[in-house]
């Protein structure tokens, strides 16, 4: 366990910068797969993974999905960080306060980019041991990110500034027309969304 705790500490510490192998590149080329794998802190592999919260986690080797799966929580900041990895979630806000981002105030946590709102949430960020600001960032990702990627209505990229709250939850869109669609019925659209997906699981 410590040396998987090493191997993550090590790659945030290096600041290394992964593509996404989910969405495309500038060029609009598939971009290179890169992913880290929850269990051992190693590259993952595309072709293997489990889904979860209605999303891929990769994996390295055919035996992490195994032990991954008997307690997923043990894991889960080091899957949301895989999520932020390779474009299955999108930060919406500060990750401490649930503000608006400030550009300004960016860092690099490995591979992924995470912004604060103010200096001060990146100053507590920036005074974490490098062995915990993992699970300082993504342990709990109920206020800066969310796992939806795409309009329940158009299906296309999600704006974070486009958003109506249902039971409970943000709901993101592409536009300003499509949550008059959404409104209307929106029972039509939950199972697109993984926000109410995953208390199903």
């Amino acid at each position: 366990m410590k040396s998987r705790l090493l191997l993550m500490a090590a790659a945030v510490a290096l600041g290394f910068v992964v593509s996404n192998s989910i969405n495309a590149d500038e060029s609009g080329k598939k971009a290179e797969f890169k992913a880290t794998c929850p269990m051992s802190g190693g590259p993952a592999k595309e072709a293997s993974f489990v889904m979860h919260k209605g999303k891929k986690v990769f994996f390295c080797c055919n035996n992490c999905p195994k032990n991954f799966e008997k307690d997923p929580s043990a894991v889960s900041a080091k899957v949301h960080y895989q999520f932020a990895e390779t474009g299955q979630m999108i930060q919406v806000a500060c990750p401490f306060t649930g503000r608006k981002v400030n550009p300004d105030a960016t860092v690099e946590l490995g591979s992924a980019k995470v912004s604060f709102c103010c200096n001060n949430c990146k100053g507590k960020f920036d005074k974490t041991a490098d062995e915990e600001k993992l699970a300082l960032v993504f342990g709990d990702i109920s206020k800066g990110f969310t796992l939806q990627t795409e309009c329940p209505v158009s299906g296309k990229a999600i704006k974070v500034d486009q958003s109506v709250e249902h039971q409970g939850k943000k709901v993101y869109f592409c536009c300003g027309n499509c949550p008059k669609a959404f409104e209307k019925e929106p029972a039509k659209f939950l199972s697109k969304l993984p926000q109410f997906a995953e208390e199903k699981k």
